[in-house]
């Protein structure tokens, strides 16, 4: 089966670009369109799940939501896009950053994040239960279905640790697990990514224009982030002045 097949038939629409002058800007645009698009998926079906990511992009954005007293925070639930292959108590760990800088400040249950199991003998037996926690999901697609998922994209333009011509790239499960920069990684795939009802890409810097101008033109499939920006429902890419300039 393709990836396009594994996500069935949708309508797309186009991809909704948002500038800001710098990446404390777009740091305040996407924690309010966080804030807004929470309290609405919470009124409408009584909680919000979201998948994040780790990297250094995301901690303004972090730190400003868990100032946020607009959101009823027992009713979110947190996933995780990807994780590296290491402790949680390693620095490149994606759930310490998150730890860090989001969710110590809030009042979300235990049973309502979570990490990747890391570090075990066998990764799949981290992958099963990575689907086991996706099952809470409603589903959509026959996929289970994030109500948003916020993404990173890397020189490479690859988003989550999905990296282009790697088996990530290919893969039409819910989850899976390859190699990657510093360690291997766990991460969704692109059909339960592109199957959320709001993907939402963050991309700062000069050195991000020309590949986000490859994903956004439509010319690079192989891309993953283009790929999920060609296939996602609905997709927001929030730059700063200088990550648009390409554009």
């Amino acid at each position: 089966m393709s990836l396009a097949a594994s996500i069935g038939g949708k309508t797309l629409s186009a991809p909704q670009i948002h500038v800001n002058d710098n990446a404390s800007a777009v740091a305040q645009a996407l924690s309010q369109w966080f804030v807004d698009r929470t309290r609405e998926y919470i009124e409408a079906y009584h909680y919000c799940a979201w998948a994040l990511s780790g990297g250094k992009s995301p901690i303004e954005l972090f730190r400003l939501l868990a100032q946020s007293r607009a959101i009823d925070w027992p009713l979110v639930q947190v996933y995780l896009v990807d994780e590296r292959d290491v402790f949680s108590t390693d620095p490149l760990s994606n759930y310490r950053m998150l730890e860090e800088n989001l969710l110590k400040k809030l009042h979300i249950a235990p049973g309502r994040v979570y990490p990747w199991a890391t570090g075990v003998d066998d990764p799949r037996e981290s992958l099963a239960s990575y689907r086991q926690a996706l099952e809470h999901l409603h589903r959509h697609n026959d996929l289970p279905q994030l109500d948003i998922a916020l993404q990173g994209m890397g020189l490479d333009g690859h988003t989550a640790s999905v990296f282009p011509n790697s088996p990530q790239a290919r893969s039409t499960d819910w989850v899976a697990y390859g190699p990657g920069p510093g360690a291997n990684r766990y991460t969704l795939t692109l059909p339960v990514l592109a199957n959320s009802r709001q993907v939402v890409f963050l991309a700062t810097g000069k050195d991000k224009a020309e590949r986000v101008r490859d994903c956004l033109d439509g010319h690079h499939p192989d891309l993953p982030a283009a790929w999920l920006t060609e296939h996602a429902s609905v997709v927001h890419w929030f730059l700063d002045r200088d990550s648009a300039s390409a554009l």
